[in-house]
């Protein structure tokens, strides 16, 4: 069977304006792109003005000229095209021309409800970087990415530009079609893998294999002492919220803590201690809250 999936997948990275003409999406089952379209993955786009015509030796070019009923059959439309190197008259229907355009955030959505990551799904760069949400990798809570255009000559600009990736403290990133290139500078890499390599379309969505894609070997950052203190806390959520006083920050930290948001030592006071990963998917959905009520 065709991989459908990272056919799309790495097609996307070659095109900068991520359209899909038939030519491109022929060798693909027609259940499997209206799969891909209820998945929002692709989203119909106007028609071609102009095709090239397989069915000729030199691959003439048809203008889109318009549609006429059949002469025959007038419940089906046709555009007329006169081949000039010898095929005579060719006849065309609207689904010739019809084209679709990839969406990454459908995309990221689609990855997010196939492994069930916390939080929202968020653009950080338009179209090149996309947060899809918290999710345990190797045990560890990391906020996966998705990347498109990684090994593109203006990558590292787009990298640049991707507030959220910078500030995650555990962030993994998948990048759609191909190996990112060398565009990461300053501070730690992210965790990378190619999406293409590891996701695959089934009747249900996209299935994606994290533990393939990021084996546990080498990925859980050991750390002498996995506790915040309740004021640590306040201060990492002030990265994300900084229009919070320190004391504001301490005092939300505190309310979720005594709420069971997130994990405790089950003290109070001056002995309370937070554990770090799951405090940080709470402070994920804390960002993501406090940006929607601002829109």
């Amino acid at each position: 069977m065709p991989d459908v999936l990272g056919d799309l997948l790495r097609c996307a990275e070659r095109l900068p304006d991520g359209i899909f003409t038939p030519r491109d999406v022929r060798v693909w089952p027609g259940d499997d792109l209206a799969h891909l379209a209820s998945l929002g993955v692709l989203a119909e786009h106007k028609p071609a003005s102009e095709i090239w015509y397989d069915g000729c030796d030199h691959e003439c070019a048809v203008p889109n000229s318009g549609f006429e009923k059949h002469p025959d059959d007038p419940d089906r439309l046709i555009c007329v095209h006169r081949c000039l190197y010898g095929c005579g008259l060719v006849l065309l229907e609207p689904r010739d021309f019809e084209q679709w355009r990839f969406s990454l955030l459908g995309l990221a959505r689609a990855v997010a409800s196939a492994i069930g990551a916390a939080g929202t799904v968020v653009e950080d760069v338009p179209g090149r970087v996309v947060l899809v949400g918290t999710t345990s990798i190797g045990g560890q809570a990391s906020e996966l990415f998705l990347g498109l255009g990684l090994s593109r000559t203006d990558a590292a600009v787009a990298v640049a530009a991707a507030g959220r990736l910078a500030a995650s403290e555990h962030p993994v990133v998948l990048s759609v079609g191909v190996k990112p290139g060398d565009i990461w500078s300053g501070g730690a890499r992210p965790r990378t893998a190619v999406l293409a390599e590891h996701a695959r379309l089934d009747r249900d969505g996209i299935r994606l294999d994290l533990a393939g894609a990021f084996p546990a070997t080498g990925i859980i950052e050991i750390k002498p002492d996995s506790w915040l203190t309740v004021t640590q806390a306040g201060e990492l959520l002030k990265q994300d919220l900084p229009w919070l006083t320190p004391k504001k920050a301490n005092a939300r930290v505190s309310k979720a803590a005594g709420e069971e948001r997130f994990r405790t030592n089950g003290k109070k006071g001056a002995g309370r201690r937070i554990d770090r990963d799951s405090f940080s998917t709470w402070r994920l959905q804390q960002r993501d809250k406090d940006l929607e009520a601002e829109g």
